[in-house]
């Protein structure tokens, strides 16, 4: 049987879990854990559901079985009641579980035998009990496991298989953002591509066109922004951090980004020369929607109310953001807005900075030179 890979566009893969694919050895894993070793040979493995079957308690009173996660990705954490981490893990938890549950992931929380009642008296009146939590019963699965901290996090593919054992905070996003795009199948190929150390291929919207990377590297791109940029120029690169920590606005169902060129606008209710360019990128998401997909991000020493309140009375074409934390602002070390980045469909930055008179011109340019984009146009002509 011949397996394709299921894959989505970079840009495109931005918006639905918190960024591009990063599979494979940019994963990251605790490397600080004594067993690791052994957790790599457990990876790429098919769950140990002995361990899973040790577990008592059960928070819900339904025991996770074989049965119950076939073809989900699973996420487990380890627990503790007198670790402040643990309490921001179940928040966590519980929030990839509301927002991901409908493509088949479900979570999971552990807590050792010792400090059990003690949990779940504090826990689960704070919240906790969104979140399925079981007891480690004796230990078996902590034996099992090799769980060295708390939280220690562990995911489960699609296809049964421990993909991911210890892994760091920060790689969660792209780990579950990877494994929700595969089938079956797919999990198992890849599972064992990133067991020989090598990366998944980046991903493709099945039925658009195939794009080779030496097509991007070749593309005419215009000269980037060589002025005084007010950020860090990550011109030439991706976004230092993917996309994912923001509170949509507008709806995110009526946003596509499937092969279209992503331009970021961060802004701010209170910037005067933000709120002159609105005009002119609703125009340009108007005149180019086949072509582009503009996000603007709000944050910047801005309530989310006000920002709310300032959209409600301004109608754009275009959809709105917002970041309290200013993840990728912060990034990016801008110091001026508003700061506009425009992203290719191979998930490279092509140009950012203040958004002159030049920039239309520019984001003509880049349109024209995508690779992706004009092999879209070319199938539709």
């Amino acid at each position: 049987m011949k397996i394709h890979l299921r894959t989505l566009t970079a840009a495109g893969a931005c918006l639905l879990a918190g960024g591009l694919i990063a599979m494979g050895p940019k994963i990251v894993r605790e490397d600080g854990n004594a067993n690791r070793e052994v957790l790599d040979e457990l990876e790429a493995s098919p769950m140990p559901m002995a361990a899973l079957a040790s577990l008592s308690d059960w928070s819900h009173g339904n025991p996770m079985t074989a049965e119950s996660i076939e073809g989900k990705v699973v996420m487990i954490a380890t627990i503790a009641g007198d670790h402040a981490q643990s309490q921001m893990m179940l928040s966590m938890l519980a929030r990839f579980q509301r927002n991901l549950g409908e493509q088949g992931f479900v979570v999971l929380a552990v807590h050792a035998e010792t400090g059990w009642d003690a949990m779940q008296a504090e826990f689960l009146a704070t919240g906790g009990g969104k979140v399925q939590i079981a007891k480690d019963t004796d230990g078996v699965f902590a034996a099992a496991m090799h769980p060295d901290n708390t939280p220690d996090v562990y995911i489960i593919d699609r296809a049964g298989q421990l993909r991911y054992a210890d892994i760091s905070n920060r790689s969660i996003r792209p780990a579950l953002q990877g494994l929700l795009g595969e089938d079956v199948p797919t999990a198992i190929v890849n599972a064992q591509l990133e067991a020989q150390g090598l990366e998944i291929p980046e991903p493709k919207v099945p039925g658009l066109p195939e794009i080779s990377s030496g097509e991007y590297a070749n593309a005419p791109w215009p000269s980037v922004n060589s002025g005084n940029l007010y950020a860090m120029d990550y011109q030439g690169q991706q976004l230092p951090v993917p996309l994912g920590n923001e509170k949509w606005l507008t709806k995110k169902s009526d946003t596509n980004t499937d092969g279209k060129i992503i331009v970021l606008d961060f802004w701010a209710t209170w910037c005067g020369p933000c709120r002159k360019l609105m005009p002119t990128l609703d125009r340009l998401q108007t005149e180019y929607k086949d072509e582009i997909t503009i996000l603007a991000i709000a944050g910047q020493d801005d309530e989310l109310k006000d920002v709310k309140k300032f959209i409600r009375s301004h109608k754009e074409s275009y959809a709105h953001l917002y970041d309290k934390n200013q993840t990728i602002y912060k990034k990016m070390k801008i110091t001026g807005i508003p700061h506009v980045v425009v992203i290719s469909t191979d998930g490279v930055i092509r140009w950012q900075g203040f958004p002159q008179s030049s920039f239309e011109e520019t984001l003509k340019q880049i349109i024209d030179a995508d690779p992706m984009v004009q092999a879209i146009k070319n199938l539709e002509d």
